[in-house]
């Protein structure tokens, strides 16, 4: 149940705030019938803060099949709040997600792959961003989109990226070693390393 805060004085919704935060009562939030929930969330979440990995209790986690065994967090991984992790099988293809040591995901984050989405080590994904390895077909017009199933292509970051706030990353696309991309950019196609990108569609603006 979401009380309407409205109704509450400030130290009630604290209070609140407080319930909502606190992992092992988060995990019975879950309005999805793909989503980690209840028992199966708080054991993965204890044993990524016990491994060094703090992940945030509100974060999301959705997939199909065994998804917990293709979710890769190297060492000093942190996620943040309200971050979505979700590994489909919609392409026929088995998804992994990396994220790679001591790499910060913001909060608000989309990470979501049907094929590889890997980001290197020392990576910084800002708030708001969206990644995904996967996108609705359109080849047929007498069919709606929702109903023509789904292509993709892998993602990778390689190591020390940083993703400014609201950047979309399309799928199919690589990014070098050491790439700084603005807020707000949607990269469509791969960038070298260390080069500087903004935009939309992102383009360089400096080596």
């Amino acid at each position: 149940m979401i009380l309407p805060l409205e109704s509450m004085n400030r130290l009630s919704r604290f209070l609140y705030a407080r319930f909502r935060a606190f992992a092992p009562l988060s995990c019975l939030f879950a309005p999805r019938a793909d989503e980690l929930a209840l028992w199966p969330k708080w054991r993965w979440l204890s044993r990524m803060r016990r491994e060094g990995r703090l992940v945030d209790p509100s974060v999301s986690i959705r997939g199909t099949g065994e998804f917990l065994e293709r979710i890769e967090l190297g060492e000093g991984v942190s996620i943040d709040q309200g971050v979505i992790l979700w590994l489909g099988e919609e392409c026929g293809i088995l998804s992994n997600l990396k994220v790679g040591e001591r790499s910060y995901v913001g909060p608000g984050t989309f990470l979501g792959s049907c094929h590889q989405l890997v980001i290197g080590a020392d990576c910084m994904i800002g708030a708001n961003c969206y990644l995904i390895t996967v996108n609705h077909r359109t080849d047929h017009q007498d069919i709606p989109y929702a109903q023509q199933g789904f292509q993709g292509a892998d993602v990778r970051l390689g190591q020390n990226v940083w993703l400014g706030s609201l950047v979309v990353v399309l799928p199919g696309v690589t990014i070098g070693d050491n790439v700084i991309v603005g807020a707000g950019a949607v990269v469509t196609r791969d960038i070298p390393e260390g080069e500087t990108w903004a935009g939309v569609p992102a383009r360089k603006i400096k080596k």
